[in-house]
């Protein structure tokens, strides 16, 4: 053998053995199913929570000298759609982990075709209580809504003591989904819902319900939907002179609600899943980092949207690093994952694969104090 096909020999025998570390490498796909078009102001930061993930994984050396491949798809909050990005992840892309879907129904259709495939799909927003223990391969990065609103309305009924509430609800499967499940936890404090009235997306004058709702005097307002519309919906009820506090669902808690709803939006109270003041090195790189890339890309900000993603992908990667890149190793990890530092909390999952944090019940009450979020509980 010449000297320079032993050489040959020796370089492709090294590439064997270290697993392809050098060129060619080919990377490991993960996917991501984002609202991206219907609900951007929620995906793009939960989009750009799992990119700093992976660019974090990447910078470092990837897993095992292998790079990490975001791939993402529009969620477009249609059932349908998130089933066909899932199904192009799983059997176009050949990923072997998704973040998302984002919304409930997404995440309950999409998420067997994921559990079928044997593909982990964690979504970082989806609030259903059926999803609880849905799929071996499914799991959830955060609080359930039944959770939120046992502490909301613990919070609320504790703290203000208001004998009656009104619930102006979002005529959607969310908005109509948190109505009925908070009208019951108001009602076990104590809480008599004296009033109900909807209004459709994309509606923009809410006088007539809420004159209906002002005439009721309930001591509470309640307004479950999406920004767009509950915004608007809180500063017209000041306009028609409506002094009662008011209450909202986590989607709220978004600079683009203080905006749209101006001093309407003072004395907003919500139950979240992110505290910004977490004190770990951890988060005040992330709240740095994330701050730097919005401002680079002009994006919608939302850091409570991002942390969840960002802290689902976290985990995924760190299961490829501590087990290996495929599904099987990273449900193992995740399985038995115990206190994961993460940016909203040590991160467990139980036995239904919903998400635990260490020493709090998961949910932080936050209120608008001076034009910005506070927590005060």
């Amino acid at each position: 053998m010449t000297g320079f096909r032993r050489m040959v020999v020796l370089v492709s025998v090294f590439l064997l053995v270290t697993g392809g570390l050098a060129w060619g490498a080919e990377p490991i796909k993960m996917g991501a199913v984002m609202r991206l078009s219907i609900g951007s102001e929620h995906g793009i930061p939960c989009t750009r929570g799992a990119e700093m993930a992976v660019d974090e994984v990447n910078k470092a050396g990837g897993i095992n000298g292998r790079q990490v491949k975001l791939i993402v798809e529009d969620e477009k909050d249609s059932p349908a759609a998130a089933v066909s990005a899932v199904q192009k992840l799983v059997n176009v892309d050949k990923v072997v982990a998704i973040v998302g879907p984002m919304t409930s129904g997404a995440m309950m259709a999409a998420g067997k075709t994921a559990d079928d495939a044997k593909v982990v799909a964690v979504s970082p927003t989806s609030t259903t209580p059926k999803l609880s223990g849905y799929g071996a391969y499914l799991y959830r990065g955060c609080s359930r809504i039944d959770k939120q609103a046992e502490v909301l309305t613990d919070y609320v009924g504790k703290k203000w003591k208001p004998k009656t509430v009104a619930i102006f609800f979002s005529n959607e499967p969310y908005g109509k989904g948190c109505a009925a499940l908070f009208e019951k936890f108001f009602e076990k404090n104590g809480i008599k819902v004296v009033a109900k009235e909807s209004f459709n997306r994309g509606a923009r004058d809410f006088k007539s319900e809420l004159t209906k709702i002002k005439a009721a005097k309930p001591d509470i307002l309640f307004i479950p939907g999406y920004t767009p519309e509950t915004a608007p919906a809180a500063a017209q009820a000041r306009q028609l002179g409506m002094k009662q506090k008011i209450l909202g669902v986590y989607g709220d808690m978004d600079p683009v609600y203080i905006q749209l709803a101006g001093k309407a939006a003072e004395g907003h109270v919500i139950g979240v899943e992110y505290d910004e003041g977490y004190n770990t090195p951890k988060n005040k790189k992330f709240k740095k980092d994330y701050e730097a890339l919005v401002k680079k890309n002009k994006d919608p900000y939302n850091i409570m949207f991002a942390a969840l993603s960002y802290d689902v992908a976290s985990m995924i990667l760190e299961g490829m690093k501590k087990n290996g890149p495929t599904a099987e190793d990273i449900k193992k990890y995740l399985d038995n994952m115990k206190d994961f530092d993460g940016v909203t909390g040590k991160l467990s999952f139980n036995k239904t694969h919903d998400v635990t944090r260490a020493g709090t019940e998961g949910v932080y009450i936050v209120e608008v104090k001076g034009g910005k979020y506070v927590k005060v509980k």
